[in-house]
Order: structure tokens, then C-alpha cells, then sequence
């Protein structure tokens, strides 16, 4: 895989519309937006039933106590003291008008503004009965907005605690998306393979795990009829560690190899072949046409770690490793297929024989897609041969390789 394909990939990653830290915090706006508009229609129909509860029964009231204190001042058509009553009517608050009226509805005195624009919403009538017979009616008018503007403060309290409560959460929304948008992306950067599906971070996740994942039901045999890779690697020296180092040393030694060989098989994604004579057969058969770069790593990941880990204990084991690109071809007969296997890790055992301690050889192949070898520096064992010498990888896959060995690591410590 190459370094600018790689670059490309985070980059388009890190800028795509659907990643997590831009859909999150959008998710996280349009919940605040949908509650805060739930929360004032709410508020609004409640604070509307409330003011028009209080101006009614205030309304009522008020016209009530006018109709009984201008009664005798009516009866004895006190213009003056009509006057007086509905001047002071005017000091209670919220009071805008006050007037007084025959019992034909003729106007005889009225107080407060004359603006009659609202009398129709906000004027309550009252009439002024003596014995049981009606002498004539006041009415009182409050101000429209008077308790519309008792509302306004606790309104712009609600406000402000929603805009404040919706900026922390797109603020917390924010930051969690961007650290797992991160970490996911960390977790893609350290899989084999370039290839990206559709979706978010996480679908690209499963897209990309997907293959190293051994699904149920599924048979741990090599699959036949598709593109594979075949790593092959040669333990040279443990015929003669096996007669210098005691049984007991010598069998915790083949137990670590076989720790670290399980390990990056599941990093990998790879199969187990069976083997022989201290050879390691490993099978990529799963995968997007990355294979090959799969098997690369795998291998360059096994000759490090096992030098690093087994160093630890004053034991040099030489590895070589090969990488044979190659088709499976398909067989109606199992017989048929493991024979054509057996002459396929024969031919791997001859390639290793080419190789030297430390080494890793990639075996030509005509169906080799060059573009997955862009970043690593080749070159061939003679002038002329169909093997390569893999001398180092690129700068991209070097630090991804160095994240995966820092995984496989993680799971050989406790052991």
C-alpha cells in the first residue's frame, strides 16, 4: 500500500461529511433545537392559559367592586363623585380605562385612555343593580400587556438556560465525536488492508474488520477458487537449539513462537497451514485484494517481535520468511485440493531455501498488482530472477507496522 494512497485515505477520513465529530454535534443541535421549540410551545400555551386566567378573574373583580361603589353616586346622578370613583379606579394597577353607563348603554362618565382598539378583548362589564333591578353598567378595561410583561422575565430565564444547556451539550456532543472519530480512525490506520467502505468511522470499521473476523460455521481449511497470499517462514536454527537448550527451555521457547504466530493470525487475518520440519504456513484468503500487504506485514511483524522477545531470554532464533502472491484454483475433489496444496508449500520451501536468515522474498507472479507495492523497496536476489528481496518498507507502512507490533506485544506480555 502506498504512502500517498495512505495519506489520501486519513485525510478523506478526517474531512468526511459523516464522520462522527460533525454528526454528533449536528445530532446534538437538532435535539437542543426540537426540545428548546417543544419546551416554548409548551411554555407559551401555559403562560397564555395563566395571563388570561389572572386578567379575567382581576377584570371581574375590579368591574364588580366599580358597579358597587358607584352605585349611589348613580342613583343620584352624582356626575362629581362618578368622577372620583372612576379616577381612583385608575390607581390599581394594569386598570387602563373605567367608564359608567345608563341602562340604555349610554355613556355617562368614563376615566383612562380612550383608545377603544383592545375594549373588545380586554373590557369587563358589570351591571349596577338596586332591589334587583338594573340601573346601569360599568365596564373596566386593563392594559393588554400588563401581565404579558409579568411573563417576560421568567420567559427570558427559560431562554437563556436553554441556549446555555444546548451549548454544553453540542459542546460535550463536539468533543466526544471528535475523540471517537479519532479513536476509530486510530483503530482503522492499524488494520491491513487500504481499501475504505461507505459510512461513518464505525461502518468503515466493520467494513474493514469484517475480514478478520472467523465467522461461525466456517471451516478452518484453505479456501480454494480466490486470490490468495501464502507466507511461508523457516525457523533455520531450532534444529540446533533443540540439541544445545534442555527439553523443558525447549519446549517453552516453541510455545512462545506459537503464542506470537497465533497472535498476528488474528491481527491478520490469516490461516494456519499444516507444516513440517520447523516451517510456518500462513494464508491469506480474505480480504479486498490487499492480500499481499497483509502477508508483507504479517511476516516483517513475526521476524521482529520474535527477535525482540526471544532476545530477552539469550535465544537467537533465525527466521526466514517468503511471500508467494498466487490463485487458488478450485476443486470438486478435497484430495485433489490438498495435493495442490502440498505442491504449493513444496514450492515455498524451495523459495525459502533462497532466502537468509533475517530476510523476507516475494516470489513474481503475473497477476502481482505493483500499485500494493509502491512503498516498499525491492529488489531482486540476481539479474534476472523472478524472486525479490523485500530490503524495507515504506515510511506510511513502517508506522503502522509499528502499531501493530506494539499490539501483538500487548498480547504476548502476560503470557
Amino acid at each position: 500500500m502506498s504512502n500517498s494512497q495512505s495519506q489520501g485515505y486519513v485525510t478523506s477520513m478526517g474531512h468526511t461529511k459523516r464522520s462522527f465529530d460533525k454528526l454528533m454535534p449536528l445530532a446534538a443541535l437538532i435535539f437542543s433545537v426540537l426540545t428548546g421549540l417543544a419546551l416554548g410551545l409548551t411554555h407559551s400555551q401555559q403562560m397564555n392559559a395563566l395571563t388570561s386566567e389572572q386578567e379575567s378573574h382581576l377584570g371581574n373583580i375590579l368591574a364588580g367592586q366599580l358597579a358597587k361603589v358607584i352605585r349611589e353616586p348613580l342613583i343620584h346622578r352624582d356626575s362629581l363623585s362618578l368622577q372620583v370613583e372612576l379616577d381612583d379606579m385608575l390607581d390599581i394597577t394594569g386598570v387602563s380605562q373605567t367608564a359608567v353607563y345608563d341602562i340604555e348603554n349610554q355613556l355617562i362618565a368614563r376615566a383612562g385612555d380612550n383608545d377603544r382598539r383592545s375594549m373588545d378583548i380586554s373590557r369587563y362589564r358589570s351591571p349596577v343593580s338596586v332591589d334587583d333591578n338594573t340601573i346601569g353598567f360599568v365596564s373596566v378595561i386593563l392594559q393588554p400587556d400588563y401581565y404579558a410583561a409579568q411573563t417576560t422575565t421568567a420567559t427570558r430565564i427559560l431562554l437563556l438556560l436553554w441556549i446555555l444547556l444546548a451549548a454544553v451539550l453540542i459542546f460535550v456532543a463536539f468533543r466526544f465525536g471528535n475523540s471517537l472519530s479519532r479513536r476509530l480512525t486510530t483503530l482503522l490506520e492499524q488494520l491491513p488492508g487500504s481499501e475504505t467502505g461507505k459510512g461513518d468511522e464505525l461502518a468503515q470499521l466493520e467494513y474493514r474488520i469484517e475480514p478478520l473476523l472467523r465467522k461461525l460455521g466456517t471451516t478452518s481449511h484453505p479456501l480454494f477458487g480466490q486470490s490468495v497470499a501464502t507466507l511461508a517462514i523457516a525457523c533455520r536454527n531450532l534444529p540446533r537449539l533443540e540439541a544445545l537448550l534442555n527439553q523443558e527451555h525447549f519446549k517453552a521457547l516453541m510455545v512462545k513462537l506459537d503464542q506470537l504466530v497465533e497472535g498476528a493470525e488474528r491481527l491478520y487475518g490469516a490461516t494456519r497451514l499444516p507444516g513440517s520440519d520447523y516451517h510456518v504456513y500462513l494464508e491469506f484468503a480474505e480480504g479486498d485484494n490487499d492480500q499481499l500487504s497483509r502477508a508483507i506485514h504479517c511476516a516483517a511483524a513475526l521476524l521482529r517481535l520474535s527477535s525482540q522477545l526471544l532476545d530477552k531470554q539469550g535465544v537467537t532464533v533465525e527466521l526466514t520468511a517468503a511471500v508467494s502472491p498466487g490463485l487458488q484454483l478450485a476443486s470438486p475433489s478435497i484430495l485433489l485440493s490438498e495435493r495442490e496444496l502440498g505442491k504449493r508449500l513444496a514450492e515455498m520451501q524451495s523459495l525459502l531455501n533462497k532466502g537468509a536468515a533475517g530476510e523476507i522474498l516475494l516470489a513474481d507472479h503475473t497477476d502481482l498488482q505493483l500499485a500494493e507495492l509502491d512503498a516498499i523497496d525491492l529488489s531482486p536476489l540476481a539479474e534476472g530472477s523472478a524472486v525479490y528481496r523485500i530490503n524495507h518498507l515504506g515510511e506510511h507502512s513502517e508506522a503502522r507496522l509499528k502499531r501493530q507490533l506494539a499490539i501483538l506485544g500487548e498480547q504476548l506480555d502476560p503470557l
